[in-house]
């Protein structure tokens, strides 16, 4: 992700008032667990249990899409012996891993981090519990009423060019052409390729992403469509596409403050 010359800035000023900063030069004490070139853990001064590490680049990067891939595989690779080193230590089996990734998402504090938790059975962490929601069903058939004529007639017009055999297939709210049956696989490039092709559908996944995820598996030509990627992370690509950032903003750089993880 390329920063303009003022995102910059805003980066460099935030950078001098993060306390984490401040930790990974020596400037404020704290209880190192690993440290290598481009990642550091510690122990969280304000644990949710006792262990509780926080592991970070050691570079300032407030939030995970401005962090470069091979720091963020880096962080990923520590994980899993960060994790493995605290439940040889702290005699547990289990331990929760997460990330607030943005100010919605719970993020305290303007470095990003990844949390790893020692858990043992009754140990009041209830938060950590997270339930999915329920959508009313017009809510739903909603959605598909809407979503269903667009899709097909999107499908009819870009599928054959990624590799459709001549069997036909069912559709959403409807039935594609025969010709226009379903491919064996579909990869995250080429379902962008079709969703970026079609505003309507675009608008639809943008708006109701929820509903629209609960009717992909409802639907065969949907469900085989999404077999190969995460649709989490195919809403996330279309979100970040309809809404560039603004000049001289940093994203989330207002939601974000300064704490202890």
């Amino acid at each position: 992700m390329q920063l303009s010359p003022e995102q910059q800035k805003i980066l460099e000023e935030q950078k001098k008032q993060c306390i984490f900063c401040q930790i990974i030069e020596g400037k404020v004490p704290t209880k190192k667990v690993y440290e290598d070139d481009l990642v550091l853990a510690i122990l969280d001064i304000n644990p949710a249990s006792k262990g509780h590490v926080l592991l970070m680049p050691k570079e300032h990067y407030p939030i995970m899409p401005l962090i470069p891939t091979e720091t963020f595989k880096r962080m990923v690779a520590k994980t899993k012996a960060v994790d493995g080193c605290i439940k040889d230590a702290m005699l547990c089996k289990e331990t929760t891993i997460f990330v607030a990734n943005g100010g919605a998402a719970g993020q305290q504090s303007a470095h990003f981090m990844l949390h790893i938790i020692p858990r043992e059975g009754g140990d009041g962490l209830d938060s950590f519990d997270i339930r999915g929601k329920e959508v009313p069903e017009e809510e739903v058939n909603e959605v598909v009423e809407k979503v269903g004529p667009a899709l097909n007639a999107m499908l009819q017009r870009n599928l054959p060019a990624l590799g459709f055999t001549s069997q036909s297939a069912s559709g959403v709210g409807g039935t594609v052409p025969a010709g226009m049956g379903m491919p064996q696989k579909i990869d995250k490039k080429q379902l962008l390729q079709i969703i970026n092709s079609n505003p309507q559908v675009k608008h639809l996944i943008l708006e109701k992403p929820d509903q629209f995820k609960q009717i992909v598996p409802q639907h065969p030509q949907l469900s085989q469509l999404f077999a190969e990627v995460d649709i989490d992370d195919i809403i996330e690509e279309v979100r970040k596409k309809a809404k560039p950032r603004q000049p001289g903003k940093l994203s989330l750089d207002d939601t974000l403050k300064e704490g202890n993880g």
